[in-house]
């Protein structure tokens, strides 16, 4: 059976299989971008914010350090949402 990958390229996310002698090199993929970044998001509600519902905090995320010295960040923030902004 094929083994299933998830990655990023130049202009997207893709999931598919790769090819088995090159792993460096797609053997066929679907272009799954806005469908991760929407699955991270929920899961990181989910996991540091406690579920949609829940107001134990309302902004939350992961960091991670460069070699170089600097910070990678991924945050979720839940707002409220006033006067009509969105």
């Amino acid at each position: 059976m094929a083994e299933y990958h998830v990655g990023c390229g130049a202009f997207g996310i893709y999931a598919g299989t790769l090819e088995p002698k090159n792993k460096s090199l797609w053997r066929n993929k679907s272009d799954v971008t806005e469908e991760a970044i929407e699955a991270v998001r929920d899961h990181m509600v989910m996991e540091l914010l406690g579920g949609f519902g829940c107001s134990k905090a309302s902004s939350s995320g992961w960091a991670w350090k460069l070699k170089d010295g600097r910070t990678v960040e991924l945050r979720v923030t839940i707002k409220e949402e006033n006067n009509g902004d969105k």
